[in-house]
């Protein structure tokens, strides 16, 4: 019931406006709901876009975009139409929408070109279809590669010589579009060389040439470790990666301590690449070793026939030869390339720095480090490179200020914004501020006389009698005409009303005689008399006039009819608001 009574109070209040108020009321009302939205809406978060395909062709790129079109997926384009971005969450299901209408199309061709043969296909062509055969699956296989963002292979496959040594080689060449911010190191480089070499009968991986998608060379032909070039080329490599695997152990352990950007090394190595192949002989005279032993024994008997008697001769002679050569070692030593001849190091480390407040700004305040600290801090390096005494190497640690350019910019940006240059605060402050707006407005519109007043009549109603307005509108139409009213009960004048509600009566003080002809031929002026002073009892004016007399006999009349006739006194005072009152309330 009470919400029935708040919406019929409601429309009547509407009711009563003018066209130009309702536009106003309604169009203020808009205005600020839009904005809110507005604000809600551009405020939250934006939906994140992704790379949908990048690096096409205009062609494949008009056709993706017509494709989206029809589906009606969001996207947006950059690097002059050939990158295009479609929202986060949907970009796998957009893939595979145009995978399925066979998009992207792929610029190279593999070996399902011969998925579809001619018989009427001369021996040229096919030649020509392997080698495009050949160069698409290479292409394929190299742009697997993460760095790989494209790549084309070109390969030269000369016709066969009637002699060996007229027979030209065959060659190729890759060309590599590399993402941004990639590179591809040496050995990504060789192997892609390797790979097409491989692949191709009778190449030579120094027959591949390499290059980026700015024409720059990337390989390098194979370095002959046989000649002097050769060998330096490959020395000064092994320099530079024993230089950055130590200073890399160096960094990470000071990284761990003083945290990154804190410390610098640097470290130079001297390799020793000298061939040195040592022959080492031995002897020990001491010990003897038998080379060789010869031994020789003769026995023999004869008769001297000269002397008489004969005389019979006996000889025995045994001979022994031994060698002895003097005990020898021989070694064979080839030192080993490379070996660390003497190591330089160089330890820079950031001076300790801490935030202090100067003149109400945050700034960075840079202080020494201690000695105590640099000495354990050498003996820690010191330990990590391997220091060796006896090749004189040098370590050297030392602190410095580092630029702090860079770390002050990031202190701006972490400094605590005041709480009213927040975006957040902000948004409030002007939501606040278009309901404050609102509010204002719409006080403007209802301080207007005719509205007040018109709130004033709906307001003083008598609120204990509850009557559904819905369902009893139509009955109260037809009973209302049906009523029938004298014209004594006609002059309501309550004193609950405002002032210029009054009957016109009140307003042009006519005389008791003018009272008299309204009410009839039983007017006692006596009665009445009496009954004003009665009712001025005890009030600090005592003086009667005939129109305060009127005043309290219309008074009576109107407070009988509406405790008699409760239901018939309220429909009346709806008419008499609804119809005459209203063109009296814009005449005040």
């Amino acid at each position: 019931m009470a919400k029935l009574e708040l919406i019929g109070q409601g429309k009547q209040f509407l009711g009563k406006l003018t066209t130009f108020q309702k536009v106003l009321l309604f169009g203020t009302f808009a205005i600020v709901l839009v904005g809110i939205l507005a604000l809600v809406v551009f405020s939250g978060p934006s939906k994140e876009m992704s790379i949908l395909f990048s690096g096409l062709s205009e062609t494949e790129a008009s056709k993706i975009v017509e494709s989206l079109k029809e589906k009606n997926i969001p996207y947006s384009l950059k690097d002059n139409g050939t990158t295009i971005l479609v929202e986060k969450n949907t970009i796998y299901d957009t893939r595979l929408s145009l995978a399925s209408e066979g998009l992207p199309e792929s610029g190279t061709v593999g070996y399902e070109l011969f998925d579809k043969t001619n018989l009427g296909m001369s021996e040229f062509v096919q030649k020509l279809n392997y080698r495009r055969a050949l160069e698409g699956e290479l292409a394929r296989t190299i742009n697997s590669l993460e760095e790989v963002k494209n790549a084309r292979v070109h390969i030269v496959i000369p016709e066969k010589a009637l002699f060996e040594k007229d027979q030209k080689e065959t060659t190729a060449s890759v060309t590599l579009h590399l993402k941004s911010g990639r590179s591809l190191s040496k050995i990504n480089v060789e192997g892609i060389q390797n790979l097409v070499a491989n692949s191709v009968e009778g190449m030579q991986p120094s027959s591949v040439s390499v290059i980026s998608q700015r024409g720059k060379v990337l390989s390098d032909p194979p370095k002959n470790i046989s000649s002097i070039a050769g060998l330096t080329s490959t020395q000064h490599e092994q320099q530079i990666n024993v230089e950055q695997y130590i200073a890399g152990k160096v960094q990470s352990l000071l990284d761990g301590v003083y945290g990154a950007d804190n410390t610098e090394v640097r470290v130079n190595a001297e390799l020793d690449f000298t061939q040195i192949e040592k022959t080492i002989t031995e002897f020990d005279p001491e010990r003897q070793a038998v080379l060789s032993e010869q031994s020789v024994n003769e026995v023999s008997h004869s008769t001297d026939s000269l002397s008489y008697p004969a005389v019979n001769m006996a000889r025995d002679q045994s001979n022994q030869i031994s060698n002895y050569e003097v005990s020898k070692t021989v070694q064979r030593i080839i030192e080993e390339v490379g070996n660390v001849k003497r190591l330089t190091v160089a330890v820079l480390v950031n001076s300790s720095q801490k935030i202090v407040d100067r003149d109400g700004k945050k700034v960075l305040e840079s202080e020494p480090r201690t000695e105590e600290e640099i000495n354990k801090l050498t003996e820690i390096v010191k330990n990590a490179v391997g220091f060796n005494p006896m090749r004189d190497d040098q370590i050297t640690v030392d602190y410095i200020p580092f630029e702090t350019t860079i770390y002050e910019e990031d202190l701006k940006i972490y400094e605590e914004i005041p709480w009213w240059k927040e975006p957040e605060n902000i948004k409030l402050f002007v939501l606040i501020l278009a309901v404050l707006f609102t509010i204002m407005l719409m006080l403007k519109i209802l301080s207007s006389k005719q509205i007040k007043n018109k709130l004033r009549i709906a307001l003083a109603l008598p609120e204990e009698i509850k009557i559904e307005e819905e369902e009893i509108r139509e009955e109260e139409k037809e009973e209302i005409e049906e009523i029938e009213i004298e014209e004594d009960e006609l002059m309501l004048l309550p004193t609950d009303l405002p002032d210029h509600l009054l009957l016109e009566a009140e307003k042009q003080h006519v005389g008791i005689g003018g009272f008299a002809e309204e009410f009839g031929e039983d007017f006692d002026r006596d009665a009445m008399m009496e009954k004003a002073r009665a009712e001025l009892d005890g009030q600090e004016s005592v003086e009667v006039t005939e129109e305060s007399l009127m005043k309290l006999e219309i008074k009576d009349k109107v407070s009988g009819y509406v405790t008699e006739q409760t239901q018939d006194a309220i429909r009346l005072l709806r008419i008499f608001m609804g119809h005459d009152l209203d063109e009296k309330v814009f005449k005040l």
